[in-house]
């Protein structure tokens, strides 16, 4: 199993500092979730690292590996050339950290930005190669999600093919009940 994890970039979450009570939040969340899918015996996570989800899961992803008797790997497969410069200094310290944690790291275009087709590439790209995906996407707050999201519904209506949304709801249900 080969689990895609995508969500909001975390100024899409009104987060700005790695230090907001809202980020242990969505990482308790998110390992809660990885151990299910864990338990369920996935063997590969797949990231791109970026600022957000992304970033919360990888870090979700480095403590347990070091803490668990889980056996799994991940990888992180950034856009293309450069896409990462434009982060903050904290973040990239954080992304970094993730990627030397990996598996395996490569860009998908191993080259500068071209044009939006790179990512209608990215996107399929990244739902062909993976089994499922956790995807933390509510139809209440827009996002460029909606076109990874579109590409994972049109793929899972002709392969097997699992996507596990994560709507704000499920997130709140599980502050309360955690609380």
């Amino acid at each position: 199993m080969r689990v895609l994890i995508l969500g909001y970039r975390n100024y899409e979450l009104n987060i700005f500092k790695h230090s907001q009570p809202e980020v242990n939040v969505l990482k308790r969340f998110l390992k809660h979730k990885i151990v299910q899918y864990l338990e369920q015996g996935a063997e590969w996570f797949i990231l791109q690292n970026l600022p957000g989800i992304d970033m919360y899961a990888g870090e979700v992803l480095l403590e347990l590996q070091k803490e668990s008797e889980y056996d799994f790997k991940y990888i992180v497969l950034k856009p293309f050339i450069e896409y990462d410069d434009r982060f903050k200094d904290e973040d990239n310290l954080i992304l970094r950290k993730i990627e030397e944690g990996s598996a395996f790291s490569s860009y998908i275009f191993n080259r500068k930005y071209e044009g939006p087709s790179m990512f209608r590439a990215i996107n399929k790209f990244l739902v062909q190669n993976s089994t499922q995906a956790l995807l933390l996407y509510d139809d209440a707050q827009e996002s460029n999600l909606k076109y990874i999201y579109n590409v994972l519904l049109e793929y899972s209506s002709k392969h097997p093919y699992n996507i596990e949304r994560i709507q704000f709801d499920e997130i709140n249900d599980f502050i309360n009940s955690d609380f």
